[in-house]
């Protein structure tokens, strides 16, 4: 008589060998963390999907004959300063604008979204880059904007504002820069003219479109700033790293660039 045993099959896919139990959990934990990064959008399929809805092109306002900046303007905020190579010495001028990033933070009973401000050095008008200025109690009109004005600026969207926030890692002088769907004081921004001897003088007068300003938190009395140090590609190209540092009375021995311009469409 044939042994029974001779014809089972000791091994099949309900037999546990080896290692099993860590298998399972590596299974487990790589099947968590795809769902995990599926959830948030980190998959890269996803992240080339909001690459390209971000890239979107979108119309900049068009500037009046008087050429004046003015309230519920659609703009570009440009940064453009003069570079020197850390050995060399060798000048260049680059230029970047203000945009927005990723998502870093989403606490689930406020709703509060909190993401990272950039200045991309892909400086065209598209969803990230095209902002709104706003009055600081959020409402809009055709006003010209003045030197000495509190202004916001939030994305076309009207979800998302630029706020300057204290840093947990930074010096006590410097500050981080985000863009939060929950404004506030620390939202505020008040338009100077770069120059300290004539500031008091042209206080109230009008912003014209491509002056040069400073941008100083209405809170803090910081500057808004590039800090040309700290740089990385993304998906979007080269990015700078922006803070706000150091007080509107000492920008004559600042170094960093603060001297930011508005940019709307020429009507010609």
């Amino acid at each position: 008589m044939m042994n029974s045993r001779a014809n089972s099959r000791p091994y099949n896919p309900h037999v546990l060998i080896g290692n099993w139990h860590e298998d399972r959990v590596m299974e487990e934990e790589v099947l968590s963390d795809f769902l995990h990064r599926r959830n948030n959008g980190q998959l890269a399929s996803q992240k080339t999907t909001e690459v390209e809805r971000m890239s979107q092109t979108l119309p900049l306002s068009i500037s009046a004959g008087d050429g004046l900046l003015r309230f519920g303007h659609q703009i570009l905020l440009i940064n453009t300063w003069t570079h020197a190579a850390k050995f060399t010495g060798e000048k260049s001028e680059l230029s970047s604008c203000l945009a927005t990033g990723i998502v870093h933070t989403e606490s689930t009973n406020g709703g509060t979204h909190e993401v990272t401000a950039t200045g991309t050095t892909m400086g065209r008008p598209m969803l990230r880059t095209v902002f709104v200025i706003r009055r600081s109690n959020l409402s809009v009109d055709s006003e010209p904007v003045k030197y000495g004005d509190e202004i916001m600026l939030n994305d076309v969207n009207g979800e998302l504002f630029l706020t300057c926030v204290k840093s947990t890692t930074r010096a006590g002088r410097t500050c981080d820069v985000i863009f939060t769907n929950n404004p506030g004081r620390n939202s505020v921004w008040i338009v100077m003219h770069p120059s300290i001897h004539l500031r008091m003088e042209l206080d109230g007068s009008e912003v014209k479109i491509d002056d040069k300003v400073v941008l100083a938190h209405a809170s803090t009395n910081k500057c808004l700033s590039i800090n040309e140090e700290h740089s990385n590609r993304s998906s979007y190209g080269q990015e700078y790293e922006l803070i706000c540092e150091l007080s509107t009375a000492s920008i004559a021995s600042y170094k960093s660039p603060i001297l930011w311009k508005f940019q709307t469409q020429s009507a010609y």
